[in-house]
């Protein structure tokens, strides 16, 4: 990646306080979402703007489930929501969502805008992962 650009490194989905990526869930349990990004030294030190967004998507049932987020989403690079190069965002899933999902197949799909028009954007999928039977 270059000093001007920025992008999506992974999107992925653990267990509540976890460190490591997960692909099963109980469906009376969280799901915790974990969107990294990084960005170039120059847009970094530009104050660029930026946006990033999750829909968590029930593969199965052809529907979205709600999360909740911790914390903006969106702002400046530099500023306390994205104050260096990498950043992490975290989403939950609650127990309510998932309920009457098991043995449903689930994917998270994430995007990056950066500007303010004419958009820098980029994409990711999580792999997909199962609500337990």
């Amino acid at each position: 990646m270059g000093p001007n650009n920025a992008e999506l490194a992974r999107v992925f989905t653990r267990r509540p306080k976890s460190t490591i990526a997960d692909v099963t869930f109980e469906a009376n349990g969280e799901v915790e979402i974990v969107l990294e990004g990084e960005c170039g030294s120059t847009l970094l030190g530009g104050g660029g703007k930026y946006r990033v967004e999750i829909l968590v998507r029930d593969i199965t049932a052809n529907d979205n489930i709600p999360f909740k987020v911790a914390g903006p989403t969106n702002g400046a690079f530099m500023d306390a929501t994205w104050p260096q190069e990498d950043q992490a965002f975290l989403y939950t899933v609650e127990p309510a969502a998932l309920a009457g999902r098991g043995g449903h197949l689930c994917q998270v799909y994430a995007y990056l805008l950066v500007g303010v028009r004419n958009f820098d954007a980029d994409f990711k999928t999580s792999e997909m992962f199962l609500i337990e039977p």
